[in-house]
C-alpha cells in the first residue's frame, strides 16, 4: 500500500512540474522577462523642404497633406466631392512637365468611373460580366457631357525629404498636386441622366439596371 501511495505522489509531482512548464507564458524567459523583440519606432514624418511659394515666404496650403475624405468633412466642402490628382518625380522640371500635360478632363473621367463602378458593383453583384460594356458607356456619356460646378481649386508642388527609422535621410522627391471639387448633386444628376439614356441590350443588363436604380438613392455615395 505504501509503495502505491509513493508512486502516486511521485506521479503527481511530475505532472505538477510539467504543468508549470507548459503554462509558462509565451514570449517570456526563465526570469519572466519578455523574449519578443520590441516594435521598432516608425520613421520620422517627412519634411517639406521646398515648395511653390517658398521663395516668396509663402506657406504650404493645408490641403496638401490631407486626404479627400478629410477635405470633404470640412464645412467649406459640404455637398461637394473632393479629389486630388498628384504626380511624384525626382526633378522639379519633370513634375512641371507632367503638370503642363495634365488633363483635368481625364482626371474627372477617372473619378467618375470609380464612382460609377462602385455603384454598379455594389447594386448589381453577380451581373458584372453582363454589364461591363454598358457601364463603360454610361461613364463615357457622363465624361463627355457638360455639367456645372466642376472646378480646379488649387495646384501646388512640394519637395519632400523622407527618413529611415534611424532618422537618417532616406530619399527626396517632388510632388505636384491638383485639387478638384464638383457638386455631388450635379455629378449624380449627370450620371443618372446618362444612366437613364443608356439602353440595355440584354435581359441580364436590364435586370442589373433595375437593381442599380432601386439602390441608387440620392447620390453616388
Amino acid at each position: 500500500m505504501n509503495k502505491i501511495l509513493h508512486v502516486l505522489i511521485v506521479a503527481a509531482l511530475v505532472f505538477a512540474v510539467l504543468g508549470c512548464t507548459s503554462t509558462k507564458a509565451k514570449g517570456t524567459d526563465d526570469k519572466g522577462g519578455s523574449t519578443s523583440k520590441p516594435t521598432p519606432a516608425p520613421p520620422p514624418p517627412p519634411q517639406i523642404i521646398e515648395h511653390k511659394t517658398s521663395d516668396f515666404g509663402g506657406e504650404v496650403p493645408e490641403w496638401v497633406d490631407m486626404t479627400s475624405s478629410e477635405l470633404e468633412a470640412m464645412p467649406k466642402y459640404d455637398g461637394y466631392y473632393v479629389f486630388i490628382e498628384d504626380h511624384s518625380g525626382q526633378s522639379r522640371e519633370g513634375i512641371e512637365m507632367w503638370a503642363r500635360e495634365f488633363s483635368a478632363a481625364d482626371a474627372l473621367a477617372s473619378f467618375i468611373k470609380t464612382k460609377v463602378q462602385s455603384k454598379f458593383v455594389g447594386a448589381a453583384a453577380g451581373d458584372k460580366d453582363f454589364i461591363e460594356t454598358y457601364m463603360e458607356q454610361v461613364v463615357k456619356n457622363v465624361s463627355q457631357g457638360e455639367f456645372s460646378g466642376f472646378r480646379e481649386e488649387e495646384k501646388f508642388w512640394v519637395r519632400k525629404r523622407y527618413f529611415d527609422q534611424d532618422g537618417n535621410v532616406d530619399h527626396e522627391e517632388y510632388r505636384y498636386l491638383f485639387l478638384f471639387t464638383i457638386p455631388k448633386k450635379s455629378l449624380s444628376d449627370a450620371v443618372k441622366r446618362a444612366y437613364d439614356g443608356a439602353k440595355p441590350e440584354t435581359e441580364e443588363e436590364k435586370s442589373a439596371k433595375d437593381r442599380v436604380m432601386e439602390a441608387w438613392g440620392d447620390s453616388l455615395d
